[in-house]
């Protein structure tokens, strides 16, 4: 069949095999946000996440002449609790703030399109299927904005909303 990936993806997971892997994988972010209480462990649990999202905002930043001028993969402490890691850019503009923030978003595509791939082959899940379900979880919990990647986007989204309203007006004259 002639299908776009993620579409088939989509469509593989309202199989019942898909339902039993989504679950899994939301089981086990839970289980990731339930160890945040044991900070050394949740660290570790989750650095494959840290890892994906903050080489997501550098990709996006490298792409977007953000010019990223320090990256950091070690946790530190904030006034909320701990940041992770960050992603430090010289030249976050109008034009590129909104896809800098929100570049993680970017890997819930992957996890969906990865789970439908799993799940396509009609895997069960057992003990050699865990780090399938490990690597999904992980990207989904990287896909999640920090309130830092939302400032960052909101202060370059009056942009689109000026762009979306161009638009409307265009097509409602029309």
């Amino acid at each position: 069949m002639n299908h776009f990936f993620p579409a088939a993806s989509l469509e593989a997971l309202r199989t019942t095999s898909g339902v039993l892997y989504v679950g899994a994988v939301l089981v086990l972010l839970g289980v990731m946000f339930a160890l945040r209480r044991l900070m050394p462990v949740f660290f570790l649990a989750v650095f494959p996440a840290t890892l994906a999202h903050e080489l997501t905002h550098l990709g996006a930043a490298l792409l977007l002449n953000g010019k990223p001028a320090g990256f950091r993969l070690i946790p530190q402490r904030s006034n909320n609790g701990y940041v992770l890691g960050a992603v430090r850019c010289a030249n976050v503009r109008w034009y590129n703030g909104l896809f800098i923030g929100l570049a993680p978003l970017a890997l819930l595509v992957v996890a969906v399109a990865l789970m439908g791939w799993r799940v396509r082959g009609h895997v069960a899940i057992n003990g050699s299927e865990v780090l399938w379900v490990y690597a999904i979880a992980c990207l989904v919990y990287a896909a999640i904005p920090s309130w830092q990647d939302i400032k960052v986007a909101l202060a370059s989204l009056w942009w689109l909303i000026a762009l979306g309203a161009v638009v409307v007006w265009f097509c409602w004259t029309r």
